[in-house]
């Protein structure tokens, strides 16, 4: 399931960057020499596989996932998988044996009526976000309940976004538009603006609070039948992303350049991380294959799929994602071909570059979480079955 990756470029020093301190204060750290992504680097980490566990329908059931939604790890390597299928958190030691189910599904005090996702507090509490109830619920690791909150932010999400702070504060962030409903949008292309906050709830006082991260432009491209209005996704568009640092304050970027600020929470620019990264065009190619994902739909979709290919951006976004893991390592996640595995840049919350991980596995779905000095995640083998993964980062 896993393979190694081979190149044959050399080694390349540590990057050294050039610092700048702005009139306000904050300090740029700009990077002209970031590894490439298929580069074989000392600063370049190839987090390969050493676990993995999983099992087709008629095993063990307690190893058979139906739809993962969250992987967290304990400070002894015990861990705690979310399955939404089930609506089960099973928890299992170092080596993938099963030791218990501590969360299922019910009305009743640390049960759950749907989900999307789990944190570990502390390896004290392990938080579940009910979807059905937006309720976020809080166990011990026994299962038992010991706390809940309404989450704040009432928006839907495949994998939950929200994260906690080191001062005991939940965070989620949510758009809101002054326009308010007005209907859907008229055929064809067309533009929104909206607010970006985040909401916070601190657990000690009960409090609702928000900060404000600026306006967001969205184009979405439009298409109306006599039943129905879909809409046509438009690929390599930028967008904006948002981590919760823990420590206090946020991590922004646009994915269109390679530009990282961190942010307090008065909205103060405190540090930035620049790096010189080549956009790649978006070619005839990318046009055509844009049109031949339509080729099953009928002609006037696919004539409208031709309308949206021309109104595609020139050029492809560098960034592909970024989050924080549970020591306050910035993970930037770079645009890579589509064959090629995914590749990460670390940053500490200064700045500074602490290296790259490329990844020897294809998460699921794209999302990993990182923890205790590993990687955890999901894949999908040629049968479909899901295996739950770890992968070192030395």
């Amino acid at each position: 399931m896993v393979t190694a990756l081979a190149s044959c470029e050399t080694e390349s020093p540590s990057p050294s960057p050039a610092r700048e301190v702005l009139p306000n204060g904050a300090v740029v750290v700009r990077y002209s020499d970031l590894p490439a992504i298929g580069s074989v680097d000392r600063m370049v980490t190839e987090a390969q596989v050493d676990l993995d566990f999983g099992s087709l329908e008629g095993g063990d059931p307690n190893l058979v996932f139906g739809d993962i939604r969250g992987i967290q790890a304990a400070s002894d390597g015990t861990i705690y998988v979310l399955d939404r299928q089930a609506l089960e958190v099973r928890v299992f030691d170092s080596g993938g044996q099963y030791l218990r189910t501590i969360v299922r599904r019910g009305e009743g005090p640390g049960e759950i009526m749907d989900a999307n996702g789990i944190l570990l507090s502390r390896d004290t509490l392990l938080w579940i976000h009910d979807t059905r109830r937006w309720t976020i619920i809080g166990v011990d690791l026994s299962g038992e309940e010991i706390r809940r909150f309404i989450n704040p932010v009432r928006s839907y999400t495949p994998t939950w976004t929200g994260a906690f702070d080191n001062p005991g504060r939940y965070w989620n962030d949510i758009f809101h538009s002054d326009d308010g409903p007005t209907g859907p949008p008229p055929p064809g292309l067309s533009s929104s603006t909206g607010h970006h906050y985040y909401k916070c709830y601190d657990l000690s006082s009960g409090v609702i609070d928000s900060v404000y991260l600026g306006e967001v432009s969205l184009r979405s491209y439009a298409y109306s039948t006599p039943d129905h209005q879909l809409f046509f996704p438009l690929w390599f568009e930028a967008s904006d992303l948002f981590a919760v640092n823990p420590f206090g304050g946020f991590w922004r970027a646009n994915t269109a350049s390679y530009r990282i600020a961190r942010v307090d929470e008065d909205g103060d620019t405190v540090v930035v991380v620049e790096a010189e990264m080549l956009a790649q065009p978006v070619t005839d190619e990318d046009r055509a294959a844009y049109v031949e994902s339509f080729v099953e739909a009928p002609p006037d979709l696919r004539r409208h799929a031709a309308e949206v290919a021309a109104l595609l951006p020139d050029v492809k976004p560098v960034l592909a994602g970024m989050f924080v893991d549970d020591e306050g390592v910035l993970w930037v996640q770079r645009v890579v071909p589509s064959d090629a595995p995914a590749f990460y840049d670390r940053f500490s919350a200064e700045g500074g570059y602490l290296g790259s991980v490329r990844l020897a596995f294809e998460p699921a779905r794209g999302r990993i979480w990182v923890q205790r000095g590993n990687v955890y995640s999901w894949i999908v083998d040629e049968l479909g079955v899901p295996y739950v993964v770890r992968a070192p980062v030395k």
